[in-house]
């Protein structure tokens, strides 16, 4: 009878060599899948704005002009007198064209948002309006400059329409962009080309709150407790973005601007964020553009010249 062949255990070098082996490949398949996860993220977010594109101008097909910016009286016939609501905004707006029935179904858009009859609607969560590269999830809580709590149950979005350069705090009523108070803008208005306008751009909750349900009377809204930059502005930046310059602000906020205000486009896609533009296409806006011609994209009639190339 032989002998049984000599069994021969692996050494602890080898053991420690394909422990390497294995970590140094997983190091190197780590950052490759994370990449793909935030590829298919930011498809996502394209996708949104797309379907929020076609909401857009189906609705404009039917009134002859985009949603207002948000709806709402004013105590005064002054413009900047304080605001009486009811304070829907543009997205509330877009659910018949978004498909969205059961929440058209619930809405009485001649009601405030805080009424308990405007419980249903304001707080449905709905995905077209969530990107899911945002951080943070659950409903916005808004208080007023006292500390009053006014709303523990609005649904938060993460894209906010383009009110143009100026100061959506500052310039409610007027803006030379697409969206602002009781705004009626259409395509017969976008002089630049509807190729050249911003419509609605990203906002993560990693800078600021936002929603698609609309802005409520006297709340305010802050920069993210962990943002390098303490920033409360009115609820109306909730529904609305602008890029500057404005008459308080000199500079030109880019996507993703390290000192970004509450009423900034900010993403957490690496380089930029996504924006839809007037005439239905999503493009991605680098953080690396031209603020002049960032700026220049947000006006609908500012009669400045800019490719695509450019951007």
């Amino acid at each position: 009878m032989s002998p049984l062949p000599e069994r021969r255990a692996f050494t602890l070098i080898e053991l420690l060599v394909v422990i390497a082996v294995i970590g140094v490949l997983a190091a190197l398949l780590l950052p490759a899948v994370q990449s793909a996860r935030e590829a298919a993220r930011r498809a996502q977010c394209a996708n949104d704005l797309k379907q929020i594109g076609l909401a857009m101008h189906a609705y404009h097909a039917t009134r002859e002009s985009y949603p207002p910016g948000y709806i709402s009286g004013t105590e005064t016939a002054d413009r900047d007198s304080p605001e009486t609501g009811p304070g829907w905004g543009w997205g509330a707006m877009l659910l018949n064209d978004l498909e969205q029935a059961a929440a058209i179904n619930a809405a009485n858009f001649s009601l405030p948002i805080t009424a308990p009859a405007s419980q249903t609607i304001r707080t449905v969560v709905l995905s077209a309006f969530l990107c899911p590269s945002s951080s943070g999830a659950g409903p916005v809580v808004l208080k007023d400059r006292s500390g009053n709590t006014l709303a523990t149950d609005l649904s938060a979005g993460q894209y906010v329409a383009s009110a143009g350069q100026l100061e959506v705090e500052e310039f409610p009523a007027q803006n030379n962009g697409l969206f602002y108070r009781n705004s009626r803008i259409g395509v017969r208005d976008v002089v630049d080309g509807s190729s050249a306008t911003l419509m609605v751009g990203e906002r993560s909750r990693n800078l600021a709150d936002a929603t698609w349900v609309g802005v409520i009377p006297r709340a305010r809204v802050c920069t993210n407790p962990r943002w390098a930059i303490r920033d409360c502005e009115t609820a109306k930046v909730m529904v609305l973005g602008h890029t500057g310059p404005s008459p308080d602000q000199s500079w030109v906020d880019v996507p993703n601007y390290p000192g970004a205000g509450a009423d900034d486009f900010w993403s957490l896609h690496p380089g930029g964020c996504n924006f839809l533009f007037a005439d239905g296409s999503v493009r991605f806006i680098r953080e690396s553009v031209d603020p002049r011609v960032f700026s220049f994209l947000s006006t609908r009639a500012g009669g400045e010249v800019v490719s695509a190339g450019q951007f």
